[in-house]
């Protein structure tokens, strides 16, 4: 490893205000070291490219420690166990100018720290201001040690550092701040936090960027602002939690992605009875953990502070394992935490004398952990994953996190996350109202406005019309509910303040800090009441809630066609996923076979080849033509990157803000080589894959043309409507009501073609389209091998890719994120609720947003029938002329 530079930040335009307390020792000096050797290319743990520079803080002595006296000679910095492991060389400064003597020696150590959770914002902060939230969970014992905040970060080079600050807070404290300056390689500060300011259970820890740009005014501009926060080593240093217990579970440590390691322990290849009760207990960790991305690998177990061992089993399975027999006798369903073992991570033990006690065990586990902490940290752990509403409410922008605010800027960006109920239906039958309050000085250009965008896509724009400028209490802005979804929604309020200034673009002058906007917390947004029905298919109600899978009826299917160890990782993840979001454990049968006669849904994960073309046609693929694009790619397997399964991690790959996961190890090895399962395999027995047959023609619709006709004239004959609704209740109608719509659209429309495939994706999860019951839903998750399968599942989990999931089908590309969607031709509206003639009337008024050529229909045939009834009318009145 090259050496690397020690710097201190940079004291050039300090003002009295804001200049950091001086140390008590001499100042710090730049400290070079040179490698001996072969002159080599520089690199750091990033790989070839400029050395990484470590910056101590301007407040505090954190990574400082004076040598007794000046050194002669180089010396080495003990390594730490974080990997990997970053020392600083030192030698002998310049005689300083002022007094003539040497400054002392600089040595430095990275120590492990706590990783900073995955979240829906990722871990850029952009524009001319960002901010960034992470609750983090401490024990009492790590809440009452030292500790520090580290940030490593990278910058874009047309970020100004003498104009841009990059500061930390802690539970609303502010504990330090920097010069943003590092465009070339990862810097690294650390901010000591005063004692008192952690707490036991969640902490709020807070990153704030004030960003300029170097030489470019424009609005244009701030697009190219941004600081990438490096998650592999920046977090809290403090010691590693020594008091975990089963009620401090969100305690444990998330690793270099930000996901929660979780490595399920086997001493024997399990049945699939207790392959279903281990995904059972890794959804219940995921659920009580808090965070928001799982990683499940069956296997050995986990070393290093990160992540956790789970061994699930009967008393009779888990016999043997190396711990258990601390236990003591078990004698019905227990939990049971082992403390870490040399460089073991924890252990977690659900455990019972039989099956059903396992059961009950994860039942317990599901339910178990705390939720204090201090007060921000309280209110932010809920609102990470998105402030959840249910309609007819008058949110203030003040609760959601949201904090008044002058700003002196180009672009103002505000963001709030609301989450939408799985079942809410996206259409143009109301309006979300936001209520601005605010204002803006004098002398904004005639261009500037403000962008309300939901999602991506704008909204709605206002503009700031007066020259002499405006304060407002309530500026009214509808926003269509057709541009919300189910699940998490992203809601950015952007003010564009151009004035006659930014022309000369003198960023040193007293005018660029005037105050141009003012953002007051008591702006609120209305939701009106929310049409609540699934649109089928949409992979949106799944990622939000889990609904089919969910819904009431018979239990789910996790169909596993071949069950090998990598498979069974994809499935485990992408399960305890899904439990997140349903926010309960989610009682999945494994099967190895899609079919059979009884009527549930079905999660199908599996590579390629192993899928019956049945399966891929049920859900409106085509199998020659997957076969076709993924035929190369299915022959090889793939081989671990450089970071194994925790990801790849490279400057590049930062400076383009992709999730650490989200990259494809390597595929060398042909699967001929490697035909045999190994000796190791932790998998149920299954039969040996096959090359996928030729497609057969495609199965014949549920129902044929005549069926529908007849069960159309069924509907609409017998008794009155209202009679019909005396007799028979308000359910009967309603659901009578969605089968004639779904009749008449199977009549009218053809049958939706397959969708095209994108040929760049690793991953394919796709939702079929028929059937106007959710028990009958089938998702399909399948890629080209088992380890492209893994790879891609770990990625297709990350929060930022997650909430992203919509449509019928949906195409990843693992590699750097990239998520193609499909949307359906046509979808079905199926109730989850009780029926009521309020939910009715939205649904209704919904079905017709969706279909507007139904609309247009009824209307002309209202019209004709009034004409008719006009008609017939005026003909029997009056005389008739001779």
């Amino acid at each position: 490893m090259s050496a690397m530079a020690v710097q201190p930040l940079p004291r050039a335009g300090l003002g009295p205000a804001r200049r950091a307390p001086r140390t008590p020792a001499l100042a710090v000096a730049l400290v070079c070291a040179l490698m001996v050797g072969v002159p080599a290319h520089a690199q750091s743990f990033l790989g070839t490219g400029p050395a990484e520079r470590l910056t101590v803080p301007p407040t505090g002595d954190a990574l400082r420690k004076q040598s007794p006296a000046p050194a002669q000679a180089p010396a080495r910095a003990p390594t730490s166990s974080a990997p990997p492991a970053l020392t600083a060389q030192g030698r002998p400064s310049a005689p300083d100018s002022a007094d003539g003597g040497r400054r002392p020696q600089i040595q430095a150590t990275i120590a492990p720290a706590r990783r900073l959770p995955a979240g829906t914002r990722g871990f850029r902060l952009s524009g001319e201001e960002d901010v960034l939230q992470y609750p983090v969970y401490l024990t009492e014992g790590q809440a009452r040690g030292a500790a520090r905040l580290r940030v490593s970060y990278l910058s874009a080079i047309s970020v100004a550092p003498e104009g841009s600050e990059l500061t930390g807070l802690v539970n609303g404290t502010k504990v330090g701040w920097t010069r943003i300056q590092a465009p070339g390689a990862v810097k690294v500060v650390e901010f000591a936090i005063p004692d008192g300011v952690l707490k036991a259970g969640y902490n709020a820890v807070t990153l704030t960027a004030s960003q300029r740009h170097r030489v470019d005014c424009a609005i244009e501009a701030t697009y190219e602002l941004w600081t990438q926060i490096d998650p592999s080593r920046s977090g809290l240093v403090i010691a590693p939690a020594a008091d975990l217990d089963l009620k401090s579970l969100a305690a444990l440590e998330p690793d270099e992605s930000g996901a929660l390691p979780m490595g399920v322990l086997l001493n024997e290849k399990p049945t699939l009875p207790r392959l279903e009760r281990m995904i059972g207990a890794v959804q219940a960790l995921a659920v009580v953990s808090r965070l928001a991305r799982p990683a499940v690998s069956f296997g050995p177990p986990l070393s290093g502070r990160s992540g956790v061992n789970l061994l699930v089993g009967t008393a009779a399975e888990i016999r043997g394992t190396d711990g258990v027999e601390d236990l003591g006798p078990i004698t019905g369903p227990r939990l049971a935490l082992l403390p870490p073992r040399g460089n073991r991570a924890p252990t977690l033990v659900v455990t019972g004398l039989g099956p059903d006690d396992v059961r009950a065990a994860t039942a317990q586990l599901a339910t178990a952990g705390d939720a204090g902490g201090s007060g921000p940290g309280t209110a932010l752990a809920p609102l990470i994953r998105g402030y959840e509403v249910q309609g007819g409410e008058r949110l203030e922008l003040q609760r959601l996190g949201v904090t008044s605010r002058e700003f002196n800027g180009r672009l103002l960006r505000t963001r709030i996350e609301l989450r939408f109920p799985p079942d809410f239906v996206p259409a143009d039958y109301g309006k979300a109202m936001l209520h601005l309050a605010g204002g803006y000085a004098a002398g904004l250009d005639s261009s500037a406005q403000i962008v309300v965008d939901i999602n991506g896509r704008n909204a709605a724009s206002v503009p700031l019309p007066y020259a002499r400028g405006e304060v407002f209490d309530d500026q009214a802005i509808p926003l269509p509910l057709s541009l919300w979804r189910p699940g998490l929604n992203s809601v950015e309020i952007s003010a564009q303040l151009p004035n006659a200034a930014d022309k000369v673009c003198d960023t040193l002058s007293p005018a660029a800090r005037q105050p141009r906007f003012l953002f007051l917390d008591r702006t609120r947004l209305e939701i009106p009441s929310l049409a609540r029905a699934v649109r089928s298919p949409d992979l949106a109600a799944v990622k939000a809630g889990a609904v089919p899978f969910t819904a009431p009826g018979p239990r789910p299917r996790l169909v596993l066609p071949v069950a090998d160890r990598e498979t069974a990782d994809a499935a485990a993840t992408l399960a305890a996923r899904l439990a997140i979001a349903a926010k309960r454990v989610i009682d999945f049968e494994l099967v190895p076979d899609a079919g059979g006669t009884e009527s549930s849904a079905k999660l199908v994960v599996a590579p390629a080849r192993a899928l019956n073309p049945v399966t891929i046609q049920e859900v409106g693929l085509d199998p020659e033509e997957i076969r076709r694009i993924w035929g190369g790619r299915a022959e090889t397997v793939a081989t671990p990157g450089q970071f194994g399964p925790e990801g790849v991690l490279t400057l590049d790959r930062l400076r383009r803000n992709l999730p650490m996961r989200c990259a494809l190890p390597p595929a060398a090895v042909p699967v001929s080589v490697a035909a045999a399962p190994p000796a190791t395999s932790t998998a149920a027995p299954a039969a040996a894959a096959a090359p996928a047959p030729r497609s057969p023609p495609r199965p014949a619709a549920p129902e044929t043309d005549e069926e529908l006709v007849a069960r159309w004239d069924q509907t609409m004959s017998g008794a009155a409507f209202v009679p019909s609704v005396l007799r028979e209740g308000w359910t009967r109608l309603a659901n009578g009501a969605l089968r004639l719509r779904s009749g008449v659209t199977g009549l009218i429309e053809a049958p939706a073609a397959d969708v095209p495939v994108n040929p760049r994706a690793s991953l394919i999860i796709a939702e079929d389209s028929g059937g106007t019951r959710l028990g009958e839903t089938t998702v399909l998750v399948t890629a080209p091998n088992p380890s492209m399968l893994k790879a891609s599942v770990s990625c297709l989990v990350d929060p930022v890719v997650w909430t992203r999931l919509v449509g019928r089908a949906a195409f990843l590309d693992a590699s750097d994120g990239t998520l193609t969607t499909v949307q359906p031709d046509r979808v079905a509206l199926i109730e989850t609720r009780s029926w009521s003639l309020a939910n009715f009337r939205l649904v209704s008024a919904a079905w017709l947003s969706l279909n507007p050529g139904y609309y247009v229909g009824m209307t002309l045939f209202m019209a004709l029938c009034l004409g008719l009834a006009t008609t017939g009318l005026v003909r029997q009145l009056g005389r008739r002329n001779s």
